[in-house]
C-alpha cells in the first residue's frame, strides 16, 4: 500500500536562493520515495527563514496537517542548531507524526526512530518541551521496489502475505530457527542439531527429515536478521527479524563449521 508524504527542505541563510542545492535535495526526496513506494505529494521549501523552528510558516503549517508523513533529506533540514532539531522532533512526537530523515536513515515509525525519540527525551532541555511520552507504534516495513517478492522460495520460518506482499514470521517455525542458532552457538554440530529436530518430530519446509546441510543453510541466511540480500546488495530492515544481527554474527564468526558438522 502506497504511503502519501510531504517533503520539507529548510535552507539556512548562507544557502539562500541556491536553486541548484534545492534541486539536489528535492531529487533526493523523490528518489527515496520512489524506491520505497511513497507518494510524494509536495515539497515545501523554506528559504532562509530564521528564528524559532516551529514559527517557520511552511513547517508550522505542515506539522498541523492531519496524519501527515514528513520526509526530509537530513535532520539538517530541520535546523542547524541542536535546539531547533530537538524542538521539531518533540513536536513530531506530540502530534504523532511520522518523520523520515533520509541521510540518517531515521524513520520514527520503526524501532530505531523510536530509540532516537527516547534519546531526546533524556536530554533535560528537550524533556521540558515534550508534553507526552514517546508513543509506541506498531512496526511496519516499507520495502523498496528492488526487493518485492517475485515468486522465489519463502525461507523456513516465514510466510508471504499475498495481500501486502510482505514476509511474516510463522511463530512455531520461528522458534525452531531460534533453537537452531542457540544450539549452534552452544557448540552442537550441524548433524546433532538435525538429528534432534527429526527426533522431536519437527518437519522441514517440505515435510522431510532434517539434514546437516539444511541446518547450515539456515545458519548462513542473513534473511533471519530482517535483511534481504539481492545481487550482492543488502537491504536492512526489510521485514520482521527472527534473530538479532549480533547472534547471527556470533554464530557465523566460527571458523570450524566444517569440523563441527
Amino acid at each position: 500500500m502506497s504511503v502519501s508524504a510531504v517533503g520539507y527542505i529548510w535552507m539556512a541563510p548562507e544557502e539562500a536562493l541556491n536553486a541548484e542545492l534545492v534541486e539536489r535535495e528535492t531529487q533526493k526526496l523523490r528518489a527515496y520515495c520512489q524506491a520505497n513506494t511513497i507518494d510524494l505529494m509536495d515539497v515545501c521549501v523554506e528559504d532562509a527563514v530564521t528564528g524559532n523552528a516551529l514559527e517557520r510558516p511552511a513547517l508550522s503549517a505542515l506539522l498541523q496537517m492531519p496524519q501527515v508523513v514528513v520526509v526530509v533529506p537530513s535532520l539538517a533540514s530541520l535546523g542547524r542548531r541542536f535546539h531547533d532539531v530537538a524542538v521539531v522532533i518533540g513536536e513530531v512526537n506530540n502530534r504523532d507524526i511520522r518523520l523520515i530523515a533520509i541521510e540518517e536513515e531515521i524513520d520514527t515509525e520503526r524501532s530505531e526512530g523510536q530509540q532516537l525519540l527516547r534519546f531526546f527525551i533524556k536530554v533535560p532541555q528537550v524533556a521540558r518541551m515534550m508534553r507526552h511520552p514517546v508513543k509506541e507504534r506498531p512496526r511496519t516495513f516499507v520495502r523498496s521496489r528492488e526487493v518485492l517478492h517475485n515468486g522465489g522460495t519463502c525461507p523456513y520460518g516465514y510466510v508471504l502475505n499475498e495481500a501486502t506482499n510482505q514476509y511474516q514470521v510463522m511463530p512455531l517455525e520461528g522458534n525452531v530457527v531460534k533453537r537452531i542458532f542457540r544450539e549452534r552457538l552452544s557448540g552442537r554440530s550441524l548433524r546433532q542439531i538435525a538429528n534432534d529436530l527429526t527426533r522431536d518430530g519437527i518437519a522441514t519446509k517440505r515435510g522431510g527429515r532434517w539434514q546437516a546441510n539444511t541446518v547450515k543453510t539456515i545458519l548462513e541466511n542473513v534473511f533471519y536478521t530482517g535483511a534481504y540480500q539481492c545481487q550482492n546488495r543488502l537491504y536492512p530492515n526489510d521485514h520482521e527479524a527472527v534473530i538479532t544481527e549480533e547472534l547471527f554474527q556470533q554464530v557465523n564468526s566460527h571458523t570450524d563449521i566444517v569440523q563441527m558438522a
